[in-house]
């Protein structure tokens, strides 16, 4: 990406794979804050073709931040759609993997009456269903996934009207497959007087029914694990990590363990040589069938490279009352990517250098750090060959 393309400030990356007749095609799809997405031919990339591995650009709505890949549906085969959020007009735009001419299809409305920050959530579970939120208003939105159109919606309660099911806004939104409920963040709740907390949400049935506001979760970012046994919801104004377990089908889940992310919670007080507060995480299966889960730490007046991230493994839930810290690289900003693939996990960093710092999944331990380019606001696993992964029915 040259200078001709403009200004660039990037937002979310995913890659994705097409499935041609001759062999699968890898991609990154990126949004660009300048209301573009920006198609890049990850083999050309790879390969160090520069700007020769942009294929194209497609316009869409202003102010676009989350983007998600829905590569594949278990029994459907492969769906291959790529949906950005643009946060200015409230809804999804929608690329088709390998038809770069246009968008497939544009102004997938996620919003009643006000657009603000979305995001979105899907699973093969939910097919063929999706759900949406929205920080400007009280709603949690269900989508037609096949068809774009918005199905049904809940409204929460202001705080007047109902404290226990108060959410004068939706951000950070996850899925259980134990319990088969549906979990979104609460935001702006302070500013009502209220408290900010996490909806537990049941998609079955007629209506969308609210089974539980959880206030002891009162994060803004929310998580399944990938072995769908706990819901992480991350506290990073408190300095914790809450992580709620899930239960079985159509039981209420429970807030199990709340683990400080920083010793003594020394980040909230931004104490030098403290780890910092968390951001986001990254999952690792070991092969003993326990999970690490990997935070992001960050700390905006760090610069020395002391955040780090912190970790804990599954096993240690219970007993473990604070995250492991690993230093190794500082972000920048409140906000700090992180993302696992192949035997490592990778998060953005900007001292002691610009770049990544990169993790051995196995253990957290400090593999290395590398510089990259400058100014780093995400970053994401790409394998080094098309994987086919998802060109199946199954």
């Amino acid at each position: 990406i040259t200078e001709d393309y403009g200004p660039l400030v990037w937002s979310d990356a995913v890659y994705m794979e097409s499935c041609d007749e001759a062999a699968p095609q890898g991609y990154v799809l990126a949004n660009e804050r300048g209301g573009r997405i920006v198609i890049i031919d990850a083999a050309k990339a790879i390969a160090g073709a520069g700007t020769d591995a942009v294929i194209t650009t497609l316009p869409m709505g202003a102010r676009p931040v989350h983007g998600y890949a829905i590569p594949h549906i278990d029994g459907e085969g492969n769906i291959g759609e790529y949906w950005s959020h643009s946060d200015a007009d409230g809804h999804f735009d929608v690329v088709k993997v390998g038809q770069w001419d246009d968008l497939h299809r544009p102004e997938v409305t996620a919003h009643v009456g006000i657009p603000g920050h979305g995001k979105l959530l899907w699973d093969s579970d939910l097919w063929p269903y999706g759900y949406a939120t929205n920080t400007k208003e009280p709603f949690l939105y269900e989508i037609d996934l096949r068809n774009y159109n918005m199905t049904r919606h809940i409204q929460f309660t202001t705080h007047g009207e109902n404290p226990d099911a108060h959410c004068k806004g939706t951000h950070g939104i996850a899925y259980s497959k134990e319990n088969k409920h549906i979990f979104a963040t609460c935001s702006g709740n302070t500013t009502e007087g209220g408290e900010n907390g996490l909806v537990e949400v049941n998609p079955e049935g007629d209506e969308l029914v609210l089974v539980k506001k959880h206030p002891e979760a009162r994060g803004g970012q929310v998580y399944e694990s990938l072995d769908g046994k706990w819901i992480v919801d991350i506290d990073k104004a408190n300095d914790e990590v809450v992580f709620l377990e899930a239960n079985q089908p159509g039981e209420i889940s429970s807030i199990a363990h709340v683990v400080a992310a920083s010793k003594d919670n020394c980040a909230l007080d931004d104490q030098t040589g403290c780890s910092g507060m968390p951001d986001k995480v990254a999952f690792f299966p070991l092969e003993d069938g326990s999970m690490n889960f990997i935070f992001s730490l960050t700390s905006p007046n760090d610069q020395t490279g002391e955040d780090g991230i912190g970790i804990i493994n599954s096993k240690n839930l219970g007993t473990q009352d604070t995250l492991t810290h690993v230093p190794g690289g500082s972000g920048s900003s409140k906000y700090r990517s992180i993302y696992s693939g192949g035997d490592h996990v990778a998060t953005i960093m900007s001292y002691p250098h610009e770049g990544i710092m990169v993790l051995n999944g196995q253990d957290g331990s400090l593999a290395g750090t590398v510089k990259t380019n400058e100014a780093t606001t995400r970053v994401m696993y790409v394998p080094e060959q098309p994987t086919g992964a998802y060109c199946s029915a199954d």
